[in-house]
């Protein structure tokens, strides 16, 4: 146990330091200076956060003792030392029915066959060609980063025990990429308690502590290598955790300390080890934020060229606001380390927590285990009574029975038993089949009450069932899927704050130009460059947003999703195969397939059907906008071309047959009026005698005359069929109705030039 006033705060020695002392130790030492990370200020913030770190740990124990109990359950970890010791004297083996398992790997193989896909989101329309980059660089980093795996391990996590954390930080040091997104241990973590929002906003603290190698904790912290080599342990076997750390997350350390064979103990090179503790906490702190555009509400950050730009140009300005300010310290059990706020200006805690179940009354988290691991445990113990009944016998016999009775006794204990018995001796051996049956009746029905608890079906897990049809499978599948949501929620919201986290970090830290590569889902790699000078690559003087694109965690369900659009296209296609058609794209979008995007495109391409999701026409689309037309204006030119020719050719055919009915009337009035008498002299006639007018007009029309106004009437009913024949030729090729007067730039209501005027 270390005591608080050691050197580390006054300079003085313990009697029971591990230091040696020097061989001029009794000379009087020239006064050091005092490091700034020993003032009274750093000593009071290292005290508070010490004593913070150790209420946590007490008020989290217990919880923390069951989640690594609920993770010793998914590991077939499932008997108590005692249960196991007291199976082994009565010569069974503690037989492990890990059931638990099988449903917590169908909620983890369902994460990892429906992993989530991201998008970012410009702020301002002039910002899409950077958003598209910035997306663009996040995939680079997911794939260097390998962050869908990381996130998997803190999903498991969330579901086994019910927290999982994932760390996104800046290691300039490093041989790979500065931004790195990794998975740590729930063992390792501690957080405030009394926060209750799930992405730890309102949380004042968050730790991490590990066990680090006394000679490179030494070989970073130079200055203070004689505080670290006190803090680091002795050489004495670890048998606690002692006052700063618990069995879950000292386990591995204590395993390391276990002892093998005596005879190679005098050989063991003993390995110096020190706790180290990470501590980010909100200090109440005034600080500049900026107030108008892109980058409004953000910590004021000089180094970045977009704050500079937008302050400068008036478009934002700088307001001092008295915010918690994220720090970060660095200390061991006897001192600081490090201290200062933290560099990345998002202000948030680098470390993302994945939730499973949160307790009500406290808030401490638990996972799917939890609720199992009773009946798990009692399924166990079901099957270790019916073993042991099934493979024993009980005896029952009279007193002398035998010449040696305990030799009756281990005989009928076998199954291939051969008794000898007195005459008139009665040997009776029992066994409990009945009772075994019943025990193996209560572990079904503990099976079953796990699928039902868990929400894994039969149906999920591929079983065979009592479930015949399609949709009563589906349906079932639904019921599973909808009983394990919450925990792929949490972790979209997780995947949600964790890529917020990471944009910011990019268009903080990536403000050099670099060149990098992404590939698609074929594998076919493209090479991006970003700060190279260009406003469309420039990353850093604009402000985007994170946004999840695919909410649906459920492989199930989505496959259920995309039956029913292919049920419905089914159907549409007979009636309205046009419809069809139009909505085809978006069907193969819903379904899990290999090259489902490429499929997509080629489909768009083909129909012209645009991509929903797009802000704005790409180029391909512009030109096949362009090119459908072109072709529909040369279709519409080549129908009014072909309605001029039919109306012409009609026109001629119609003055042809004018003619010659003009000709027929003629002759036929001719014929009336007998060979002397030609039209004049008849309509002298009718003039001199109005009364026989009408009967004139009846002997012309049966002549077969047709007045002007009648001529007239029936040149526009034609012109108007041939317009209407027009507009419906033009609609059956899809394109609009050619404009009144079929480009012939004639009035409908005049006859068309060169008719004849109907003069008898």
């Amino acid at each position: 146990m270390f005591d608080l006033r050691d050197d580390a705060l006054t300079g003085r020695k313990r009697a029971d330091s591990p230091i040696p002392e020097s061989a001029d130790a009794a000379a009087p030492a020239a006064p050091a200076e005092q490091h700034k990370l020993d003032s009274p200020e750093s000593i009071e913030i290292w005290q508070r956060m010490l004593d913070a770190y150790t209420r946590e740990l007490d008020r989290q124990e217990e919880n923390r003792h069951e989640m690594a109990v609920d993770e010793d359950f998914y590991d077939n970890i499932q008997y108590r030392e005692e249960d196991a010791l007291a199976l082994e004297d009565r010569g069974q083996k503690p037989v492990v029915y890990n059931v638990i398992a099988t449903t917590v790997d169908w909620v983890l193989g369902t994460e990892k066959r429906a992993r989530a896909d991201f998008k970012v989101l410009p702020r301002r329309k002039d910002d899409a060609k950077p958003a598209e980059r910035k997306s663009q660089i996040l995939k680079y980093l997911s794939d260097v980063n390998r962050t869908p795996f990381e996130r998997s391990r803190a999903f498991a996590d969330a579901v086994k025990v019910g927290i999982g954390w994932i760390e996104d930080c800046v290691e300039e040091d490093g041989e790979g990429e500065p931004i790195v997104s990794r998975y740590e241990n729930w063992r390792n973590m501690l957080w405030d308690s009394a926060a209750i929002r799930p992405d730890l906003q309102d949380g004042r603290y968050v730790y991490r502590s590990k066990w680090v190698d006394l000679d490179i904790m030494q070989a970073m912290f130079r200055e203070r290598a004689g505080l670290l080599e006190r803090a680091a342990r002795d050489a004495e076997p670890l048998t606690h955790s002692g006052e700063y750390g618990d069995e879950p997350m000292d386990r591995a350390e204590l395993e390391m300390e276990r002892v093998g064979s005596a005879a190679r103990l005098p050989n063991r090179y003993q390995r110096e080890r020190v706790r180290v503790i990470e501590g980010w906490f909100r200090k109440p702190q005034k600080v500049q934020r900026i107030s108008g555009g892109p980058f409004t509400g953000e910590l004021y950050d000089p180094h970045s060229p977009g704050h500079r730009e937008a302050v400068d140009s008036g478009e934002a300005e700088l307001v001092e606001r008295v915010t918690l300010r994220v720090h970060c310290a660095l200390f061991t059990v006897t001192g600081l380390l490090w201290l200062g706020p933290s560099p990345y200006r998002h202000n948030r805690f680098p470390f993302t927590p994945v939730w499973g179940n949160r307790r009500g009354r406290d808030g401490m988290p638990y996972g799917m285990v939890r609720r199992l691991k009773d009946i798990n445990e009692d399924i166990n113990k079901r099957v270790s009574k019916a073993l042991f009944l099934l493979s024993t016998n009980r005896v029952i016999a009279d007193e002398g029975a035998a010449d040696d009775m305990d030799e009756l006794f281990d005989e009928a204990r076998r199954p291939d038993a051969n008794i000898v018995k007195k005459p008139g001796k009665e040997v009776r051996i029992e066994t409990e089949m009945q009772l075994a049956d019943a025990h193996i009746m209560l572990m079904q029905q503990s099976i079953a009450m796990i699928q039902r608890a868990g929400g894994v079906t039969d149906e999920n897990q591929g079983l065979r069932t009592n479930a015949t049809s399609g949709i009563a499978i589906e349906r079932r599948q639904d019921q599973g899927a909808v009983a394990t949501t919450l925990y792929f929620d949490n972790l979209r919201l997780a995947a949600q704050v964790q890529g917020e986290k990471q944009l910011s970090l990019v268009e903080q830290f990536m403000t050099e130009q670099k060149q990098f590569r992404i590939t698609n889902m074929r594998g076919k790699p493209e090479f991006i460059t970003v700060n190279d000078g260009l406003p469309e690559n420039d990353i850093v003087r604009s402000k985007a947003d994170y946004a999840i694109s695919e909410s649906d965690w459920r492989a199930s369900m989505r496959a259920a999703a995309a039956d029913e659009l292919l049920n419905l296209l089914m159907k549409l296609a007979p009636a309205s195969p046009e419809v069809a058609l139009a909505i085809l794209d978006l069907v193969v979008e819903q379904m899990d397939v290999t090259n489902r995007e490429e499929i997509v495109r080629r489909l768009r391409d083909i129909t012209g059907m645009p991509d929903p999701d797009a802000d704005e026409p790409t180029p391909e689309e512009q030109q096949r906008a362009a090119a459908k037309q072109q072709q529909a204006q040369l279709q519409q030119a080549t129908v009014e071309a072909q309605l001029r020719k039919l109306v012409a050719e009609a026109v001629k055919a119609e003055m042809l047959a004018e003619k010659a009915g003009a000709d027929t009337v003629r002759a036929n009035i001719s014929s009336i009026g007998g060979p002397k008498r030609g039209a004049i002299d008849i309509i002298a006639d009718v003039m001199g005698a109005p009364a026989i007018a009408p009967a004139a007009d009846e002997v012309l029309r049966e002549a077969g005359f047709v007045g002007r106004g009648e001529k007239e009437a029936a040149q526009v009913q034609a012109l108007q069929d041939a317009q209407a024949a027009g507009q419906a030729a033009a609609s059956a090729q899809g394109n609009p109705p050619a404009a009144p007067g079929l480009g012939l730039g004639q009035d409908a209501g005049q006859p068309p030039q060169g008719a004849p005027n109907g003069e008898a």
